[in-house]
């Protein structure tokens, strides 16, 4: 019997996905997992459940998931023409499920041992030129509540750099107009503080203004803000239904619906308007580290892959310009 889980992950009734209940707990509040990590790891364990129980026709236990299972498994996926990227996130998420439950004492050994995930290689980010950005920008109608809403999205993601889940749960009283910051709670509920000026403030402003119906005067200072909101300074930024915060599948939508009218992309998601603006600073002279701060990234090699994208554009412009070359 299958039952059916939060955001569409569900549980059966056997001892592993008993198991990967008490992991769920252990990922969302010791290891202070995001929602998306809890959730894509969550599914990739399901998967290998999944699998075992198509095999075996039967609920699976903990001796059904030995190292061969794994490997069965990992070849089941190459066979239908998973991506050496998707594999190794698989193995990732069943080694960190298996290491819980070795730790725990719901296994008797860990079948992901020996287990190597095949090298992924790394694809260079998705982005938009600055000339399919202000196409972007242009198409959201600014006479209608939902057009704002939209332009406001479109304009905090691309002047942030701020990632999905930081937007969705970003709230009114983190923005200071005033100083010109927002802050943002990223991954591991660690805060960052982003810059906030020029478009993106600009139509944040009208948005707020439009929703709440108030006046400019809001803006002159901290005081003056806070006075206005009250308890709303807690409603979510930008929201959904009533005081939801609006969803990731909202998003989502709105940036497939301008981005695929501006740009001719191969991926039309929130991230790629934060791949574009970390390329758009790098392009401009920016310091890789102020960029690595803006973005969140824990690792200065993270970042630096958008530095093959901008010496890759340099030298496409090299070659088309240059007579020698």
């Amino acid at each position: 019997m299958r039952l059916p889980c939060q955001r569409g992950v569900w549980y059966g009734s056997g001892v592993i996905v008993r198991a990967l209940k008490d992991y769920f707990i252990h990922l969302g509040l010791e290891k202070r997992a995001s929602e998306a990590t809890v959730r894509a790891y969550g599914g990739d364990v399901v998967q290998f459940v999944e699998f075992l129980r198509s095999e075996l026709s039967r609920e699976p236990g903990f001796p059904d998931a030995g190292n061969l299972a794994v490997r069965s498994f990992l070849g089941s996926l190459s066979r239908r023409g998973y991506s050496k990227r998707s594999i190794a996130r698989k193995i990732a998420s069943l080694k960190s499920f298996f290491a819980y439950c070795t730790a725990r004492g719901f296994c008797a050994e860990d079948p992901t041992a020996g287990v190597s995930a095949p090298s992924p290689g790394r694809d260079l980010p998705v982005f938009a030129g600055v000339a399919a950005m202000e196409r972007m920008m242009n198409l959201p109608p600014l006479d209608t509540k939902r057009g704002l809403r939209d332009r406001a999205v479109l304009e905090l993601l691309y002047g942030t750099g701020m990632r999905l889940s930081e937007l969705v749960g970003c709230r009114i009283e983190r923005c200071d107009i005033a100083k010109g910051t927002i802050t943002v709670l990223g991954k591991r509920s660690k805060e960052r503080m982003l810059p906030l000026g020029g478009k993106a403030a600009e139509y944040l402003k009208l948005y707020i203004q439009d929703r709440f119906g108030a006046p400019e005067s809001i803006w002159s200072s901290r005081e003056s803000f806070f006075r206005f909101f009250g308890e709303a300074l807690a409603d979510p930024l930008i929201a959904g239904r009533g005081k939801k915060p609006v969803s990731r599948r909202t998003v989502q939508r709105i940036v497939f619906k301008y981005l695929s009218h501006a740009a001719s992309l191969s991926r039309m998601s929130p991230h790629v308007l934060r791949h574009t603006f970390a390329t758009h600073l790098l392009d401009a002279g920016a310091d890789l580290r102020a960029v690595q701060e803006l973005l969140g990234h824990a690792s200065l090699s993270t970042t630096q892959i958008y530095t093959h994208v901008t010496a890759e554009r340099l030298r496409e412009v090299y070659e088309k310009a240059h007579p020698r070359a």
